[in-house]
């Protein structure tokens, strides 16, 4: 807990006493003396939020909070890292472990002199002033560069506000996708969106913080691939493809991996692939991509009533409903090239969606449940 005490401002030679002056200067309230545990700081309560500062070997650690401060993780901060503020640290971030009941952030990020840009535009304060950041073991890596980290973690990779002690933890991984330079993403997103959409025959990679890699390519409504440990040898993986992230996602979050699920049952998921072109809404797909029969669904029912507009369905065995408006309406059809031949007919939206829910669910063409179908010659 902290309580107040007296500051003493007498030089001892290290110009900690001029720094704690210093601090004051251009601030929006005071920092007032207070301790912290076993640290005597100074704590300004002002503005948005809180910050402390601790005034130790001719340096000043600070630490802020916009939302969520605690004394008890500000004084686990300090414990974790005071002990590094005399070491040439480096143009790197060092991570301490952290350990607060009920605070889900479980490393002290500490930036040194020359690294923080809380300090960057205060005169002698910058190249004396550190800072420390609570983040999660996922997000961040001992020993990277700082200007890395502050970039990858509190900048355009994974936006994260270093001020905001009550958010939540957001696994960091690095993309590889193709002849594509590496990107910094959100584990999340990579297992919730990319990985699910891979595009047939397309493959991605993707690695945690320690250096394990996953491989995976979508096979159907499945993700198949490998994990290599770091140093290791590849290990089968099998998941659904909308459950990556609930299978895999404790790999970012620090588990082992051998303790990781990596073969993973599951229902089969009604879905297709699907091509979209409709010049109302400025879409145009080049390729199939798969998606939810809701989806799908959703699209049929979308899809602009303007002369040329097309969706192209096609199922896990290959048979393909397409349609298309016209002038006179809908028309629906199922492509036969073995034959030179497409057989269909103007179809209403409620027919249109039952081939499609069928194609999804039954794997199964089913145009010819609708009667009334016309033959038309495919262009040789």
């Amino acid at each position: 807990m902290a309580g107040r005490v007296t500051v003493s401002r007498v030089d001892d030679g290290t110009g900690d006493a001029a720094l704690a002056d210093l601090i004051q200067e251009g601030r929006p309230g005071p920092a007032e003396p207070e301790r912290l545990g076993r640290h005597d700081v100074l704590v300004e309560r002002a503005g948005l939020g809180t910050s402390v500062y601790l005034v130790k070997h001719g340096r000043v650690l600070t630490l802020r909070a916009n939302h969520g401060y605690r004394e008890d993780v500000a004084e686990a901060l300090l414990d974790a890292v005071a002990d590094l503020m005399a070491d040439d640290l480096g143009p790197v971030v060092r991570l301490r472990p952290l350990s607060v009941p009920g605070f889900p952030l479980d490393r002290a990020a500490l930036l040194g002199p020359g690294e923080t840009d809380f300090f960057a535009r205060r005169p002698g304060l910058a190249e004396r002033g550190l800072q420390v950041v609570p983040v999660h073991r996922g997000e961040a890596m001992d020993g990277e560069s700082a200007a890395e980290f502050r970039w990858a973690v509190f900048g355009r990779g994974l936006g994260l506000r270093e001020a905001h002690w009550d958010r939540a933890p957001e696994p960091r991984a690095v993309l590889v996708r193709g002849r594509r330079r590496p990107a910094t993403v959100r584990a999340r997103t990579v297992l919730d969106r990319e990985a699910p959409a891979l595009l047939d025959g397309r493959d991605l990679c993707v690695r945690d913080m320690r250096g394990h890699e996953l491989r995976l390519v979508r096979e159907w409504d499945r993700l198949r691939g490998t994990l290599i440990e770091a140093g290791g040898d590849p290990l089968p993986v099998d998941v659904p493809r909308l459950g990556a992230w609930a299978v895999l996602g404790p790999l970012f979050f620090g588990a082992d991996p051998a303790d990781v699920v990596r073969i993973a049952p599951g229902d089969p998921e009604p879905m297709l692939e699907i091509r979209v072109a409709d010049p109302g809404r400025g879409r145009a797909d080049v390729e199939m991509h798969p998606e939810t029969l809701d989806a799908c669904l959703a699209w049929v029912r979308a899809l602009t009533p303007e002369n040329g507009a097309f969706l192209v369905f096609a199922g896990q065995s290959g048979g393909v409903v397409q349609m298309v408006w016209e002038d006179d309406g809908l028309w629906l059809e199922t492509p036969e090239p073995e034959r030179r031949r497409s057989r269909g007919r103007h179809a209403s939206l409620d027919e249109a969606e039952r081939m499609v829910e069928i194609l999804a669910r039954d794997d199964r063409v089913a145009v010819d449940e609708l009667g009334g179908l016309t033959e038309i010659p495919l262009d040789v």
